[in-house]
Order: C-alpha cells, then sequence, then structure tokens
C-alpha cells in the first residue's frame, strides 16, 4: 500500500536524522535515501514524505526541524539546484559550492547558540570533579583529563566554528557522491583557483593587515581540507595505478594517509589542481 511505503520512507529519513544527531558526517545518508528511493516515485509520494517528516520532528521538538532544515534539507536542496545550474562543473568544485550555504545556515545556528554551548561546557567541566561515583570509578587523574579535553574542545568550537560546520559538510556531500556516481571517482577534479584566497589570506597575516582574523583562520582550515580531500582521491587514484584492485582497501589507505599525514597529502593536492602533475602519468 502507498500510505505504508510512505510511513516507511518518512520513518527511515528521521532514523537517519537522529544517527546524524550523533554522527554528523552520516547526514549524506538522508539525501542519499531521497534522491535513490523516495525521488523515484512522483512528486505527490515525496511531498507526502516530506510533510510526515516535518511533523514527526516538530511532534517531538520544533528545534529538530530547524536542525533538519539547517543541514540535510539545505545539503539536498543544493544538490537538485547545482545539479539542474552547474552540471558541466567539475565534481569537487561542485561539492565546495554547495557546501557553502549549508556552512552558512549552520555557523549562524552555532553563532547564535554560542553562550548556551559554553555554558554547557563550562558546567560539565565545573561539575566533574564533583560527581563522587564517577571519579571513584575512574579515578581523579582521568577526571582531570576529560576536563581539560572539555576545555581544549571549548576552544576549538568557539575559534574554528565556521570551519567545523564546512567540514562536516563537504565530508558529507563527498561521501554523497561517492555513493551516487562511484566509477567516476577518479575523474573528479577540483579548481587551482581556490588557492587564491589561501595565498592573500597568508600574505596578509605576514605583513599584520588581517581585518578578522577568526574568519580569515576559520577560511584556511576549509581551504586546506578541501585540498586534503581531494589528495585523497589522487592518493586513491596512484593506488590504482599501482595494481591495488579492491576499492575497499584504496579508499581505507587513502584517507588513513589523507588523515595521518594532512600536510604532505594538502600540498599533493593543491599542486595536482595546478595540473602541473597528471596522474596518468606518474610512474611508480
Amino acid at each position: 500500500m502507498p500510505i505504508v511505503s510512505i510511513l516507511m520512507s518518512a520513518a527511515t529519513i528521521v532514523l537517519y536524522f537522529f544517527l546524524s544527531l550523533f554522527l554528523p558526517f552520516l547526514a549524506y545518508l538522508i539525501p542519499y535515501y531521497k534522491i535513490t528511493r523516495v525521488n523515484l516515485y512522483k512528486k505527490k509520494y515525496s511531498l507526502a514524505v516530506n510533510i510526515i517528516v516535518a511533523l514527526i520532528l516538530i511532534s517531538m521538538n520544533p528545534g529538530y526541524l530547524m536542525l533538519y532544515l539547517i543541514f540535510p534539507y539545505a545539503m539536498e536542496f543544493m544538490f537538485y539546484l547545482f545539479n539542474k545550474i552547474a552540471k558541466r562543473m567539475q565534481v569537487f568544485n561542485r561539492i565546495v559550492l554547495m557546501s557553502i550555504v549549508p556552512t552558512i545556515l549552520i555557523s549562524l545556528y552555532l553563532y547564535a547558540n554560542m553562550d548556551m554551548i559554553n555554558y554547557t561546557m563550562n558546567y560539565m567541566i565545573t561539575n566533574l570533579p564533583r560527581m563522587k561515583d564517577i571519579v571513584e570509578q575512574v579515578g581523579i587523574e582521568t577526571v582531570v583529563a576529560v576536563q581539560k579535553s572539555i576545555q581544549e574542545s571549548m576552544t576549538l568550537v568557539t575559534n574554528y566554528y565556521i570551519f567545523g560546520a564546512f567540514f562536516v559538510v563537504i565530508v558529507s556531500y563527498f561521501f554523497l557522491f561517492l555513493n551516487l556516481i562511484p566509477s567516476t571517482y577518479k575523474l573528479w577534479k577540483i579548481s587551482c583557483y581556490w588557492l587564491i584566497p589561501y595565498m592573500l589570506i597568508l600574505w596578509a597575516h605576514k605583513y599584520n593587515i588581517s581585518s578578522n582574523l577568526l574568519i580569515e583562520n576559520n577560511i584556511l582550515e576549509c581551504i586546506k581540507w578541501m585540498y586534503v580531500l581531494y589528495g585523497i582521491k589522487v592518493m586513491y587514484s596512484l593506488l590504482d595505478r599501482i595494481g591495488v584492485k579492491a576499492n575497499i582497501i584504496k579508499h581505507a589507505i587513502s584517507m588513513m594517509i589523507g588523515l595521518q599525514y594532512a600536510p604532505f597529502v594538502f600540498i599533493l593536492g593543491a599542486l595536482v589542481s595546478f595540473e602541473f602533475i597528471e596522474v596518468k602519468e606518474i610512474k611508480i
């Protein structure tokens, strides 16, 4: 029955949404599911699913609906928008541009709630040593280590919340495209022109003419990790060239190298973006 199918689709999307609250990178599962399952049917079916999802979330907490609209829904909207207006654009460039709007929305949400976030973290830092049961079980040294970790997290959230939002969004888009068009992964390219603002900001920092350090530092991190992700793709292509056959092994090794040696992979991704180095011509 159609009604059963609609309810099952809505329930699946709500389940993925709550899963993404704990693991934000899994937010790509929502647009992926809707693109590959829900939107295969008529528009009325898709509309009915969206309405039911909205009603379920708002009945639980209106804040959930706001979060849903800010990220997964905005992510899906930008996917369809760019699929119409920028089909010929290189995949990595498209991913970067699509990430901008959800990043702005998430950053504004985090900024608006920054006082509450800091209050919650300060409350945890202050009251953790007072929780006798926890102290007795794990020891005071562990509690102090957790306090230090929370303080460091609070500093990162305060200073790099824009980058954090961008990183979650771009990685989610990365996995979305990787699941939708996996056979084209080796052909994905990124423009070298994204390095221009990176170089300009570094130059401004060198000569102390920065206007907003918080935003500039976040932009630097965003651009750096754009090219790290591209460098991971380059590593995947290199592994394919030297004869590694299993996709899961190529993905695992390239991602592990990218995360472990981010500065090196950033340089590699940046160089290949200029196409001074063609992967097909590299001999190992």
